[in-house]
């Protein structure tokens, strides 16, 4: 015997009472426990998840600022999560730098907000939501609350089943007789969800794949190697080097034992005796010996050049000819180490005098020199279009191996480059471009470095 439309309504209204009246009870048990503080264990599970989400793995940047402002909360040091000391901190800025005239923090935290946001749209099931509300640097730790979700597969809840089709729309019918939507209605609506969806798509493509604007400047700056070249030259710079000779190993080593590791071959400094050190006893170590400060300058550039599949030839500058220069791109790294570097910065506004200066050769009374003991240095970093090579040079050099190191820093961070790049003429991308670069050295390592002079012509 068919149901009626009251008895229908009826039964279904009951068992919206008895679901209503359970989820009352359990809600508020659930948010009684969920008041608890979250375990920084918990905390973490959820913020490795995040990491390795889509909105986050494809920008190493904003996974270092979240990993930092988590860890920052989570150990209770709330005053080391201001704008200025996270600048410092994340982003290599001087500890007093200008915060709005660079509101980098600004900027990638509300980046961050956004891919949070992005993470927690699929991620349902996260029983921890971290969050950092605005206006504020630090994060805030909740439980995202699955008691409601855990309800319905509760086996002491009956689950409710579907109502009939005419208890719900009969209703609705007998309310508004007449007003069946139409075929255009119904068809307006479908465009509307889906023009909608095609918009949430395309948001979210935008924010994940396109480039940022310190990208895009970055790309334009490095574009003459990234767009027309599969190779590119590398010149290394070659430090004037000796090493003690086998037989000035076995000379000292007659009266003096060796340690285990110096029986396995380890070679250690030899105290040398007072006076002229005969020849026999040193070797020249010619195209051997990179310096730390050229190394990491050539990891950099190596990093930017293989994610866009460009191999690197990589040479000392005493195997570099000037024909090979005008065959393909190329960067210089180092300077008095580097003949081919003083050769093309010779004739440029920004050049290298003697051990310690840089001058500019426009102005006889600019010049930059570097302390005695390279805590203070400076460096060139330059982009050179069609010169009398035919080809496009960059130059990374610097006084000291720390001045080299942090020009290459400099001109393989989008940051800087787009920084930089607000500052040059219009048309730069066309330009040759010269940069003079202050640092400090602490522990060997320099500063992020701040922008002394340009040129662009």
């Amino acid at each position: 015997m068919p149901i009626g439309r009251s008895t229908a309504r009826q039964k279904w209204q009951d068992r919206g009472a008895f679901m209503e009246n359970s989820v009352g009870e359990v809600g508020s048990h659930d948010r009684q426990e969920t008041s608890e503080p979250v375990p920084a264990s918990e905390v973490r599970k959820t913020l490795s998840a995040i990491l390795k989400s889509t909105p986050f793995r494809t920008s190493k940047q904003t996974q270092h600022l979240l990993q930092h402002i988590v860890d920052e909360t989570l150990a209770g040091q709330l005053e080391t999560l201001k704008e200025r000391v996270i600048g410092a901190s994340v982003f290599n800025r001087q500890p007093a730098y200008d915060t709005n005239a660079d509101p980098i923090v600004r900027l990638r935290v509300a980046e961050v907000r956004k891919r949070l946001a992005l993470f927690y749209q699929t991620a349902v099931e996260e029983p921890v939501l971290i969050r950092i509300p605005s206006g504020s640097f630090r994060a805030v730790f909740e439980w995202a609350g699955k008691a409601s979700a855990q309800l319905l597969s509760d086996p002491r809840v009956p689950e409710p089943t579907d109502p009939p089709v005419e208890a719900i729309i009969l209703p609705t019918l007998r309310e508004r007789p007449g007003k069946k939507p139409s075929p255009v209605r119904l068809r307006y609506r479908w465009w509307l969800i889906v023009a909608g969806a095609s918009l949430v798509v395309l948001t979210l493509a935008a924010l994940l794949y396109l480039p940022s604007p310190e990208e895009r400047a970055f790309n334009k700056f490095w574009s003459p190697v990234l767009e027309n070249s599969n190779t590119v030259l590398i010149g290394m710079g070659n430090n004037p080097l000796y090493e003690l000779s086998n037989a000035g190993e076995d000379e000292y080593y007659k009266d003096h034992p060796k340690s285990r590791f110096e029986e396995m071959g380890l070679h250690p400094y030899i105290p040398l005796a007072p006076g002229p050190i005969d020849s026999k006893y040193i070797n020249p170590a010619t195209d051997t010996y990179l310096t730390i400060g050229d190394a990491v300058a050539l990891s950099k550039i190596g990093y930017v050049l293989a994610q866009r599949h460009i191999k690197l030839d990589v040479r000392f500058v005493n195997d570099v000819t000037y024909g090979d220069i005008r065959q393909s791109p190329s960067i210089l790294i180092g300077a008095h180490n580097n003949i081919w570097t003083l050769n093309m910065t010779e004739r440029l506004r920004f050049g290298f005098q003697g051990h310690s200066t840089i001058v500019d050769r426009f102005d006889s009374h600019k010049q930059w020199t570097a302390n005695f003991d390279r805590s203070e240095t400076y460096g060139i970093a330059a982009r050179l279009l069609n010169t009398w090579n035919g080809k496009v040079v960059f130059v990374i050099a610097g006084v000291g191996y720390s001045g080299t190191r942090a020009a290459g820093e400099f001109i393989t961070d989008p940051q800087s480059i787009s920084k930089l790049a607000k500052s040059l003429p219009k048309g730069w991308e066309t330009k040759n471009i010269e940069v003079v670069l202050h640092t400090t050295v602490n522990n060997q390592i320099p500063s992020a470095p701040d922008v002394v002079a340009t040129y662009c012509w």
